[in-house]
């Protein structure tokens, strides 16, 4: 007895490894884990899609307010230093381009009751002191509705919708 009392003594003291392996243990998530995760990105995007179109309408329309202010105040500017009335013709290519594909507008003068599409030949005039018409621009893209009224003193926009 004493003798294997002795040998599981001497076993209990020497250390034995853990065997080698080639791969260690590998952390995977469950198919479950991914369903789940693919799940909240699919509602993640389905609720920021409509969010970021806005968003590119918006800059858009933006654009478009901006290249018609910058062309009401450089035509403005030529009046006051010509001291001559100089003149935006609505139905000008100049002017036209400043709207993109699928963008169109209405204009509503002062006298008029609703907007209505530009008259060939109709334009507006900037007289030698930089006094313009009173006039609102209608701008319509899809899905969108922009109303831009210009101060006719400064030609600035003062409401825009």
């Amino acid at each position: 007895m004493a003798r294997f009392s002795i040998l599981k003594f001497k076993r209990a003291n020497k250390i034995y490894p853990l065997p080698v392996t080639r791969y260690p243990l590998l952390q995977a998530f469950t198919l479950l884990e991914v369903m789940i995760a693919l799940a909240l990105v699919a509602i993640l995007l389905t609720v920021a899609i409509p969010y970021m179109k806005d968003s590119f309408g918006q800059s858009q329309s933006d654009h478009i307010s901006e290249a018609i202010t910058n062309l009401i105040q450089e035509t403005r500017t030529a009046a006051l230093k010509a001291h001559e009335s100089r003149y935006l013709d609505f139905n000008d290519t100049s002017f036209r381009q400043l709207f993109p594909a699928g963008w169109k507008f209405q204009l509503e003068r002062i006298s008029d009751q609703k907007f209505h599409d530009p008259n060939s030949g109709e334009r507006w005039e900037f007289n030698g002191e930089g006094i313009c018409d009173p006039l609102s621009l209608k701008i319509q893209g899809p899905g969108q509705t922009l109303t831009l009224k210009f101060d006719p003193i400064t030609g600035e926009i003062t409401h825009d919708e």
